[in-house]
């Protein structure tokens, strides 16, 4: 444990007059009640402001989440505040993970708070999700917890320790991945679940309010090595910055807030223009008018886009057309049709097998008439009923006799006629005569000349796509 103390004196010549001595205590006790109440006053109007009752504080033991937890207790009975804390174990630093838990439980007892812990097997979770970092897989074990104990136990929030410097950090990670205004104004205050009462309070700022406080806190020796990309920007590029522009993180901080203004107006815009352009959550009418990369990345962005993709797909759309697929996470692909680029659910699509009936019916003058005029592609009448029948989907090579016309067409070419989108595609069945293999009825597309009904016919079966 790395304790932050503080003698709470100021050294003084030795031979300083009485007075002066206690005019130099009492502006160091002011600086201190300074301290204290920006910070307390920061994180009670973060909280009042959004009528937050009960909140659950995660903490690591790092001078951020004690400062956070120090706080929203210290201000609890004065804004009628439940506060309970959250620990999460790792166990990726050895006996110093440990530490850190102990540290956060000793504090919490000492503060009279209820502390959830949790311990993990991070190891074991990357296993059964082979490609995932460490750091991801340690954020998604976490929130999936958060989220768990703030259900069952009546929480308004979670509330995680970030502050102004991270706040820039994620900026400068966002802007090297490539991103929009919503990646350039780093993290919400608050989303609903997530609260920050601590973003616009530097780290500095923290570390001496808990000095202030004469309170310890951990430090995680892995923040101490730039191996990881946030911690690179904060112990490289930031300082680098600062050797050239001393007030770097200061101006840095207020570019992060002024984006922060400017994306609602930016969002409200890229809100009409998919209301405009997006007749369903999972189309995007990209040859339209108005479409450019910003509107693309919104569109793609929930289902795991991003502005690389966007992109590609802008670029695609000037050139000649040809279908194209784009991966945007392990469930959804981007698919650029025709007219039109398509959300494609791969769960959806490969769970959800088409259905048909079939129907035995009577025949006479009329309803022979009446089937003889049927044009709807999704029934298809026949003389012998399913056992002379395979229902399956399209080989390569299938062709079929199109009733109507000579010779016989590819299967293939009467469904990209179709220009149907991806879903639509593996909805496809082909009804092929068991005896011979003839394709007699692509679904939904097209009937063959053969296995018509003749006029005497007494009965016939019909098979219907619903």
């Amino acid at each position: 444990m790395r304790p932050h103390t503080s003698n709470n004196v100021i050294k003084h010549a030795p031979h300083a007059p009485p007075h002066v001595k206690y005019r130099q205590l009492f502006i160091m006790k002011s600086d201190i009640r300074h301290t204290i109440d920006l910070i307390e006053n920061e994180v009670a109007k973060c909280i009042k402001a959004a009528y937050i009752k009960s909140l659950l504080v995660a903490v690591s033991g790092g001078a951020d989440s004690v400062a956070l937890l120090m706080a929203s207790t210290r201000v609890a009975t004065r804004i009628n505040l439940r506060v309970e804390a959250v620990n999460c174990n790792f166990h990726l630093r050895g006996d110093e993970s440990d530490r850190d838990s102990k540290f956060t439980s000793d504090l919490c007892a000492s503060l009279g708070i209820r502390l959830h812990s949790i311990d993990y097997d991070v190891d074991a979770y990357i296993k059964e999700n082979p490609g995932i970092s460490i750091e991801m897989a340690c954020r998604e074990l976490r929130y999936a917890d958060f989220f768990r104990i703030m259900n069952e136990e009546g929480f308004d929030r979670i509330a995680v320790a970030h502050n102004s410097d991270d706040d820039i950090e994620t900026m400068m990670l966002n802007m090297l991945r490539g991103c929009g205004s919503r990646g350039l104004k780093g993290m919400d205050v608050d989303n609903g679940k997530v609260i920050r009462p601590l973003l616009g309070i530097s780290r500095k700022e923290i570390e001496e309010y808990l000095e202030a406080l004469n309170v310890g806190f951990i430090t995680d020796s892995s923040n101490l090595t730039s191996e990881y990309r946030r911690n690179f920007i904060r112990r490289e590029v930031i300082p680098l910055l600062e050797l050239r522009w001393h007030s770097a993180k200061k101006s840095l901080s207020k570019t992060v807030r002024i984006i922060k203004e400017e994306a609602n107006i930016i969002a409200n815009y890229y809100k009409e223009q998919l209301l405009r352009l997006s007749p369903d959550d999972h189309t995007l009418l990209v040859y339209s008018e108005g479409v450019t990369v910003g509107v693309i990345l919104r569109f793609i962005e929930p289902y795991g886009g991003n502005a690389e993709i966007a992109e590609e797909i802008k670029e695609s759309l000037s050139k000649d057309f040809k279908q194209r697929r784009w991966k945007l996470s392990e469930r959804y692909e981007a698919s650029l049709e025709r007219d039109r680029l398509m959300i494609i659910d791969s769960v959806e699509i490969f769970s959800d097998s088409p259905t048909f009936t079939w129907e035995k019916t009577d025949l006479n003058a009329v309803s022979f008439e009446t089937i003889k005029q049927n044009r709807d592609h999704n029934i298809v009448y026949l003389p012998s009923g399913s056992d002379e029948y395979i229902l399956r989907p399209p080989h390569t090579g299938d062709r079929i006799a199109p009733l109507g016309m000579k010779g016989t067409r590819l299967v293939s070419d009467i469904v990209s006629e179709a220009k149907l989108d991806r879903k639509s595609k593996t909805q496809i069945r082909v009804l092929a005569r068991k005896s011979d293999g003839k394709i007699i009825w692509v679904s939904g597309l097209k009937r063959s000349r053969h296995d018509l009904l003749q006029p005497d016919a007494k009965s016939c079966f019909k098979l219907e796509k619903k």
